[in-house]
């Protein structure tokens, strides 16, 4: 196998882990339907075992297949962290990376270092992923991206990756700017019981957080609750209504100084887990991804004098 498979295999194989139909991923490596065709009989014949199935107009990989694209992901990524690698050597400021985060840390720590990027490494290239802890954890395990900022997940192991603890995530209870609770007293669970909402889907951080306020103090869920893990849909949400809603502090308060949301006043406790920085500790980090810790931990630092 180690013999007869070749490259082209490889960014087939990755293709079709992203396209369902055979035609789309031999386009996106602009091969012909035919040649994409034989390269997969070539694939199982190397392996003498069959990698795909047909349903319809689509492709599926089967367990094997799915072994195998996997795989041809992780050595394409390896390969262009070589090209990086040589490229930053020439130039010493080049090269690409991908960075997934949880909603706080992209408000805060992620936006910051960025913008910090562009005045001392100007060539890198960087791509953000958003997404759940779980959802960008499994993205790092894949190879897709090559940091994480967010929590720790049941499927974490010290054997395979670095940790590094930022602080704790809070949350706020928001409505729409000029909401009339906005301006009381602090409210209490029995009164958020009371209102309407707009939650993130059940599974979340979030929404653990918010079922766990009222099955603390033995109430059932208010009434009325619409899930959407849509930042835009929840703010075009709250926009027509009283509704409320629970999003992290940074995204709260950044909506807040758009005059888009009002911060709701709440006496209950709106820490949240602890979440920090990821790194795989069995790939190793490419110059551009050196650079970005680097300024990561530097921004880390610097907002943590401002908050003294």
């Amino acid at each position: 196998m180690q013999r007869r498979i070749k490259l082209q295999h490889l960014r087939l194989l990755a293709a079709l882990g992203t396209f369902p139909t055979l035609n789309r991923a031999a386009e996106e490596i602009d091969i012909s339907q035919p040649a994409a065709s034989k390269l997969i009989a070539d694939l199982e014949a190397a392996v003498r075992h069959t990698l795909f199935e047909r349903r319809g107009r689509n492709i599926v990989p089967n367990g094997l297949g799915t072994v195998l694209i996997s795989r041809a992901k992780i050595m394409l990524r390896e390969l262009e962290q070589a090209a990086e690698e040589m490229s930053a050597l020439v130039d010493g400021r080049g090269g690409r990376i991908v960075v997934g985060a949880i909603d706080g840390p992209t408000v805060n720590f992620l936006a910051d270092t960025i913008a910090a990027m562009r005045l001392d490494f100007p060539l890198i290239d960087i791509e953000v992923q958003e997404g759940s802890s779980i959802v960008l954890f499994d993205l790092l395990v894949r190879g897709d991206v090559e940091a994480v900022l967010g929590r720790v997940t049941p499927n974490f192991n010290k054997r395979d990756f670095s940790y590094r603890p930022i602080g704790p995530e809070h949350f706020a209870v928001v409505g729409r700017e000029g909401h009339p609770l906005a301006r009381g007293e602090a409210l209490g669970v029995d009164t958020l019981r009371n209102q309407d909402w707009i939650v993130q889907k059940r599974g979340s951080t979030l929404r653990k957080w918010f079922d766990a306020l009222f099955d603390h103090e033995s109430l059932s869920l208010p009434d009325h609750i619409v899930s959407s893990d849509s930042l835009l849909m929840t703010l075009a949400y709250l926009d027509r209504t009283n509704a409320l809603s629970v999003v992290s502090a940074p995204v709260a308060e950044q909506q807040v100084r758009c005059g888009q949301l009002s911060l709701i006043p709440v006496e209950v406790d709106v820490t949240c887990t602890e979440y920090g920085l990821l790194l795989p500790l069995n790939r190793p980090m490419s110059p551009a991804l050196e650079s970005f810790v680097t300024v990561l931990n530097r921004t880390i630092t610097k907002n943590a004098a401002l908050r003294l």
